[in-house]
């Protein structure tokens, strides 16, 4: 939810150490909170699970998300949200992940669209964080602008919710492959999701940025004459094996971007709309409506500021998706104490633009 949030009753304890504040985001799925060990803010997501908790679907939907969640702490990128902890608690696993203020990609573009270089800074630093995920055997399966947020202060992107979604993807929501809708073969009653369902995510992501909609909702598809229309339209292509490889999808967007690599995008600021907190696992924009002029966009800067690469983690004891991994499946690698600590990276009608250079005025910098 939007706003100031709905204040936990008595601010109870989870794990003994985690005090809910206010539920955060539109979902009402997650709360701000406060480490009372190690004394900083972090956002703990409340699992949605089918069923009652004495039944055999929701033990394994818990042991499921569980598992997922301390494989998806594996992931290292600035651009991916920290997992710090999960804690099992009433049956249930409660992820406590870093706390981003900020807003949601979503909450931008309801704005307004970006331009062509604004959205490919995006595109570049959310394929950043797919490819980290996916080195490590992580497939996000939910990509979509609510699970993309902007930190406010320093415009690092964030993506959230790494193959943790606690139910089946929103079938209807343009943002899903089409090889995943095609029949049913996982326990959702979608396909197993691969790396290559990802990058068709990441394509609607970027089609959305630009036109206000994902494709096949009404909107004029990129120019395809251009260098990030026409990536666009092969990361749509319904055939995986058709779609560019990560590192081909990187070059295009460094080079419409204006950065040298992965490794100097910079970062992304959000326009006179000011970003309030937004919760790391799900929608944000706490604060941000009626917060300066109405209809302004985002302003996107490079500022040379390097990214220190991850090092790369062992592979995790998942496969792809985790769609059936069951109660019998081993536990995942490092517990989320030895997480690395990652610094933050430096035909519809027209919607308007904000011009690129709105970025120093922005959130008081």
């Amino acid at each position: 939810m939007s706003g100031g949030g709905e204040q936990a009753s008595g601010g109870r304890l989870i794990g003994g150490r985690y005090r809910l504040r206010r539920r955060v985001g539109e979902t009402g799925a997650v709360w701000r909170a406060y480490d009372e060990e190690d004394g900083r803010e972090v956002a703990v997501r409340e699992p949605r699970l089918p069923g009652r908790p004495e039944d055999e679907e929701y033990r394994r939907a818990a042991h499921r998300l569980e598992h997922e969640a301390r494989a998806a702490a594996r992931v290292g990128h600035p651009c991916a949200v920290r997992i710090h902890d999960v804690v099992v608690e009433d049956g249930m696993p409660w992820i406590v992940t870093e706390y981003v203020p900020g807003e949601s990609l979503r909450d931008v573009l309801r704005r307004g669209t970006l331009d062509p270089a604004e959205a490919a800074r995006v595109g570049l630093a959310v394929l950043g964080a797919l490819r980290a995920a996916h080195a490590v055997g992580i497939v996000h399966r939910d990509l979509r602008p609510e699970n993309v947020l902007i930190e406010s202060g320093t415009g690092r992107v964030v993506v959230t919710d790494f193959g943790i979604a606690s139910g089946p993807p929103a079938r209807d929501g343009g943002f899903l492959a089409p090889e995943r809708l095609s029949g049913a073969s996982g326990s959702s009653g979608t396909r197993v999701a691969g790396p290559e369902s990802d990058l068709w995510s990441l394509g609607a992501l970027l089609h959305t940025a630009l036109r206000g909609r994902p494709p096949g909702r009404g909107a004029e598809a990129p120019d395809a004459g251009e260098p990030l229309g026409a990536l666009v339209g092969r990361l749509l292509a319904s055939d995986p094996e058709r779609r560019p490889d990560p590192a081909e999808a990187a070059a295009v967007l460094a080079g419409v971007a204006g950065v040298a690599g992965e490794e100097t995008v910079g970062p992304v600021a959000v326009g006179e709309e000011a970003a309030g907190p937004a919760a790391a696992q799900g929608t944000a924009g706490q604060g941000a409506a009626g917060q300066g002029a109405a209809g302004q966009g985002v302003a996107v800067e490079a500022a040379g500021r390097r990214v220190a690469p991850s090092s790369a983690p062992g592979p995790a004891a998942t496969r792809p998706g985790g769609d059936d991994v069951g109660p019998g499946g081993d536990d995942v690698g490092p517990g989320v104490g030895d997480v690395r600590p990652v610094e933050p990276a430096s035909p519809a009608p027209p919607r308007p633009r904000t011009p690129l250079r709105t970025l120093l005025s922005l959130l008081g910098l």
